[in-house]
């Protein structure tokens, strides 16, 4: 443990870091166990997500500070849950606030991922491909999930920057259109959560990883309904500038 100007404990470093992959094993593990009995159930991990961040919270003295969380449930239906990509931090914010009936949408890689992989194939979540020459493979995937938003009331969480962005300065890396055509094909409403993760609490390019407080905010569910293919770029912009003009706001309030 370190102690801070403050003389707060805090967990070091290294400690830091050794117990959330710890955090993640448990989890996997538990998500081996209960999911069997109900295989590919999309509440799988509402029901477990509780436990991710209750046991973050417990082992590692990391807080998060969510706001507006009404939003989640707003809209009974089916939508496309829209976060930004920080680090690997990021899945215990959004155990922080999973909703019913959601599941994430993966890069097909990380089914093969030990434990993690395996404990995301049993809850349900979709892995898509993304290697050349398979776009008809992908394509009808797609179609499949789409339909199950409008008929299961899906909500499927996609990562519009793709991948976490590593610069740490602030700013979102561009958004794919990936998650906004699947909000205009549903007419579903697009649900952005912003998650702020300051730098003294976590910083990858200087192995930073202490205790303390995350903030994330969700914001208001923006509708889809009328729109074509053609605004979809037009949406995307509009989505992007409303979580990085969010983003700055959680920056400046720390």
């Amino acid at each position: 443990f370190n102690i801070t100007h403050s003389g707060k404990a805090v967990v070091s470093t290294q400690s830091t870091g050794f117990l959330y992959s710890l955090v993640y094993l448990i989890l996997a593990i538990l998500h081996m166990i209960y999911c069997p009995f109900f295989p590919k159930n999309r509440d799988n991990s509402y029901t477990l997500a509780p436990i991710f961040y209750w046991l973050s919270r417990w082992l590692l003295n990391i807080t998060i500070e969510a706001e507006c969380t009404e939003h989640l449930e707003s809209y009974t239906g089916g939508y496309i849950l829209c976060p930004n990509h920080q680090s690997s931090l990021d899945t215990m914010c959004i155990a922080r606030i999973w909703p019913h009936r959601a599941i994430i949408l993966m890069k097909r890689s990380l089914l093969y991922v030990p434990f993690f992989g395996w404990a995301a194939y049993l809850s349900g979540h979709e892995f898509i491909t993304r290697k050349s020459g398979a776009s008809s493979e992908v394509r009808d995937h797609m179609n499949i999930i789409n339909e199950r938003i409008k008929i299961e009331r899906l909500r499927v969480c996609v990562f519009p920057e793709g991948t976490r962005n590593k610069a740490f300065d602030g700013k979102m890396l561009p958004f794919k259109k990936g998650g906004f055509h699947m909000a205009q094909q549903c007419q579903a409403p697009i649900v952005p959560v912003v998650i702020y993760i300051p730098p003294s609490l976590y910083d990858g390019r200087k192995w930073i990883f202490n205790s303390g407080t995350i903030r994330m905010k969700v914001l208001e569910p923006v509708s889809t309904v009328g729109l074509t293919p053609e605004n979809v770029s037009e949406l995307t912009n509009t989505v992007q500038e409303k979580m990085q003009e969010t983003l700055d706001q959680l920056r400046k309030a720390e």
